[in-house]
């Protein structure tokens, strides 16, 4: 992902995970992982990185 840093950390804290049920269902994109980012994810989506399915892990 080159050239996207957080607005929040300044960093490319981003993971890219699945929001099954949020205000877009089945939305996917990258989430922020630094605590400012993951609070605004949060109040955006209702999810963030740690509540939001990571498909890697889906076997």
């Amino acid at each position: 992902m080159p050239g996207a840093y957080c607005t929040f950390c300044r960093h490319r804290c981003f993971v890219y995970r699945i929001i099954p049920d949020g205000p877009q269902k089945g939305w996917a994109g990258h989430l922020a992982t630094c605590a400012r980012g993951m609070a605004h994810d949060r109040e955006q989506t209702g999810h963030d990185h740690t509540t939001a399915i990571n498909p890697a892990q889906s076997h």
